[in-house]
């Protein structure tokens, strides 16, 4: 097995940081092969519906072993660059997110949000003008998800989880969602709460999230056009993950490090997008945070790409669902101790 994961990480260093259309589905194949099959102890629940567009529809994971006391929950956001992505994108992903972390008594929701439209092999096209989502419909898919979980993730058939022990999982345009759901009182154009956080949210994951763009990529120029309006920073700039965090009120609770726990996940190998936006958004967060010059907790996973480090978790290869783990339990004060989980925040 150790040898099995050797030769993918010698794939991984081979590719360094490249990751281009059509690898998402390289980098699944090579990984599936060590998911497990489903847990028995995990009980699923499928196709919810949380608003009304058609990919409004979410899954919920728990085990009915640890369902007796209020669970915390975990909600998980698929990535694929704002235009592609789904919560069942195989047999076995998303549910190693749902399997894995159900097995430690947690309760996971994961969920689809609506798409920009992309074809690769378009030039031009009315149609996915015509039905393409807008700014800030993911961030608003994001509310209505949350929205849903405090109505309803109590209820024993999705396993008795606490409405006051959710933490927000997203991975790169999935966290960039929740980013724009979570700092939208940094909108000025938009009407929100501009102090507190409603519905409650214990903790934020962010793994290899794009808070910023590249706009000299030309697909990422495509979707910015699509989804803002225009690929012209100063249009999108503002109502980035990035903008809307520094235009955040002074007394958001966005910025209480302790009240929304943060952490920012990127691998070795990442795409200089993302880890360009982490590097912005982290010096950002010690500006703004309170208490005054607070970190968020980062890590910088050895061995993995941009995509690598959210498919290993539920495999062998648990360096990520570890740390995930433990900062999961830390923002609920759930379960057992797990202190000796802990090690180098910054690399493993």
């Amino acid at each position: 097995m150790e040898d099995a994961y050797e030769e993918v990480y010698k794939k991984i260093a081979l590719n360094t940081d490249r990751f281009n259309l059509g690898d998402e589905e390289t980098w699944r194949e090579i990984y599936e092969p060590f998911v497990p099959t489903h847990s028995p102890r995990v009980h699923v629940t499928c196709h919810h519906r949380y608003g009304p567009a058609e990919r409004n529809v979410l899954d919920v994971y728990f085990s009915p072993e640890n369902s007796e006391t209020a669970s915390p929950v975990l909600a998980f956001f698929h990535g694929g660059g704002f235009f592609s992505g789904d919560k069942q994108w195989s047999e076995k992903y998303w549910g190693n997110i749902g399997n894995y972390f159900a097995q430690q008594g947690i309760i996971v929701v994961i969920a689809n949000h609506q798409l920009v439209p992309y074809n690769k092999n378009e030039v031009s096209s009315k149609e996915a003008e015509r039905t393409t989502i807008k700014y800030p419909a993911g961030a608003d898919d994001v509310q209505l998800i949350r929205e849903w979980i405090y109505s309803n993730i109590s209820r024993p058939q999705f396993g008795n989880g606490s409405v006051d022990k959710v933490v927000l999982f997203g991975h790169s345009s999935g966290g960039a969602h929740v980013a724009m759901n979570l700092y939208a009182a940094g909108d000025s154009e938009r009407s929100v709460p501009r102090s507190g956080i409603f519905p409650p949210v214990a903790g934020v994951i962010y793994l290899s999230v794009p808070f910023w763009y590249d706009r000299t990529r030309p697909i990422r120029q495509k979707i910015l056009q699509r989804y803002y309006g225009s690929d012209a920073e100063d249009v999108w700039g503002p109502q980035s993950a990035l903008g809307l965090f520094k235009n955040l009120p002074k007394d958001s609770a966005a910025l209480d490090a302790i009240k929304l726990p943060t952490y920012v996940g990127t691998v070795k190998w990442e795409v200089k997008e993302a880890f360009d936006g982490a590097i912005a958004f982290l010096t950002a967060y010690r500006e703004r945070s309170q208490p005054a010059g607070t970190n968020a907790i980062f890590h910088i996973l050895d061995k993995h790409n941009h995509l690598s480090n959210v498919l290993s978790i539920g495999t062998h290869d648990d360096a990520q669902a570890r740390m995930l783990l433990d900062f999961i339990r830390t923002c609920t004060s759930s379960g057992p101790n797990t202190e000796h989980l802990k090690y180098n925040p910054i690399c493993t």
